[in-house]
């Protein structure tokens, strides 16, 4: 009894043997057909693995995985491409920045940087102060000539946002006259003094604002070298640039900062033309 219970056990475990043969070999042949279909396919088992966070998850070491990882891949290649074209698109002109000057006309400085301008084909925009323009009308009306944009910058160095309201727009009423009396057309744009500006002030003057991007704090340092330097640092396409054409350092600052980014692609525009763009 006990050698037939005994031969059973082994023709059972025999039956099974041959079962589990074939189901490997059945699965073999899978493979091997799915890799012959497929060379870059061989299906493997999963494993854990750990992430940044310390964690434990199944990552499937397979053809489908590997697939996946594939899809990924060429989706954020799809991706950077279209990046790339938005960026393309958006950059589709040569990059564009607004170099400004407040508190001219100066006697001396003022042409020296319109000669300058005039040589590199750049136009820029003049924040004329009421008080100086003075004896400097032909001096305007070269800037207009020249093609450069003309804009206000009250009749005195001032913070308006100090003044009374009405004192305040007085001194840019008394601005705009002279300018119009000078080239037959009014401003259209302000710049207020130390950029002091508050709605109050926006609701009673009908002209358009303009601050600014990069300061040159030109007439802090007074040094060509270390304006160049603060501005090429600083700026990007679309910026408008703070300077003052009151100063011989400016001047010299101004030219070499046109011809360092004329020499980078870059365009110079007036306000207008960058602000319509």
């Amino acid at each position: 009894m006990a050698n037939g219970k005994w031969r059973f056990r082994m023709l059972s475990l025999l039956l099974l043997a041959v079962v589990l043969a074939d189901g490997a070999l059945t699965g073999a042949a899978f493979a091997i057909a799915r890799y012959a279909n497929d060379p870059g396919s061989v299906a493997v088992s999963s494993f854990e693995t750990q992430n940044g966070n310390g964690e434990f998850f199944q990552q499937a070491d397979s053809a489908d995985g590997q697939q996946v990882a594939s899809q990924e891949h060429v989706s954020q290649g799809y991706a950077s491409q279209d990046h790339a074209t938005q960026n393309h698109v958006s950059q589709d002109h040569s990059p564009q920045v607004a170099l400004t000057f407040d508190d001219g006309p100066h006697q001396t400085c003022t042409p020296a940087l319109l000669d300058g301008l005039k040589q590199r084909g750049v136009k820029a925009t003049f924040f004329l102060m009421g008080e100086n323009i003075a004896g400097k009308e032909e001096l305007v009306q070269r800037m207009q000539a020249d093609g450069h944009l003309i804009g206000n910058h009250s009749y005195r160095h001032i913070q308006m946002t100090k003044e009374g309201a009405e004192q305040a727009c007085a001194e840019i009423e008394q601005t705009e006259q002279l300018i119009q009396s000078i080239t037959g057309k009014r401003p259209e744009y302000l710049r207020p003094p130390y950029g002091a500006w508050n709605e109050q002030l926006e609701c009673r003057v009908n002209l358009t604002t303009v601050l600014w991007n990069v300061d040159s704090l030109d007439w802090k340092f007074q040094n060509t070298k270390r304006i160049v330097r603060r501005v090429e640092k600083d700026v990007k396409d679309g910026d408008i640039i703070l300077m003052h054409d009151i100063f011989p350092t400016s001047v010299e600052a101004a030219l070499q900062i046109v011809d360092d980014l004329q020499a980078q692609g870059y365009e110079f525009v007036t306000v207008e033309e960058l602000l319509v763009d």
